[in-house]
């Protein structure tokens, strides 16, 4: 009689559903991790619900006459969180080859996560000078709204001794306002 194979702990299915909605990872080392035969990691995926990956073979869609659609501009936020998204799994993939001790996999990760994270460092960093470009923009159109009633902070020392001397002499001037 054939011994029971023993279930994988949450941790090592967590760690293969990363590789495996990765789509980087080939099944043969899921089903390593997974310690699975083909057929039976098929049964279950289909009992958790992992949707099937797409084909490396698969058919190309045929290109027509007619123009593809316009691409939606891509907002930074979504940008940022899908390579969140992406460094997190490549840590997953690192993490699995440090477990099998696998250096050629290990350096690969290396240098994934060393771009992915510098590509997500130097988006941050755009999104943040444009949002200071955007407030530096409202900030002087305040400014030159409050040029326009006359009453504009003055911006250095001296600015501000002077009116503060003009505005001294105009109080002086009107005499008490009791």
């Amino acid at each position: 009689m054939r011994a029971k194979s023993v279930p994988p702990s949450d941790e090592k299915i967590a760690q293969a559903k990363l590789l495996y909605d990765s789509g980087v990872t080939p099944i043969g080392e899921i089903l390593e991790l997974l310690g699975m035969s083909v057929g039976r990691f098929r049964r279950f995926r289909e009992i958790h619900g992992w949707p099937l990956r797409a084909s490396a073979c698969a058919p190309r869609r045929k290109a027509t006459d007619e123009t593809p659609p316009a691409k939606k501009p891509r907002d930074a936020g979504r940008l940022i969180a899908r390579l969140e998204d992406a460094v997190e799994q490549e840590f997953a993939r690192a993490e699995a080859a440090l477990a099998k001790h696998a250096p050629k996999t290990i350096e690969a990760s290396a240098r994934t996560l060393a771009s992915l994270v510098k590509t997500l460092a130097e988006l941050k960093r755009m999104r943040r000078e444009s949002e200071d470009r955007e407030n530096d923009a409202n900030d002087d159109s305040d400014e030159a709204a409050s040029e326009r009633d006359g009453d504009a902070p003055p911006r250095e020392l001296a600015e501000l001794r002077a009116e503060l001397a003009r505005r001294l002499e105009r109080l002086r001037g009107a005499g008490p306002t009791e």
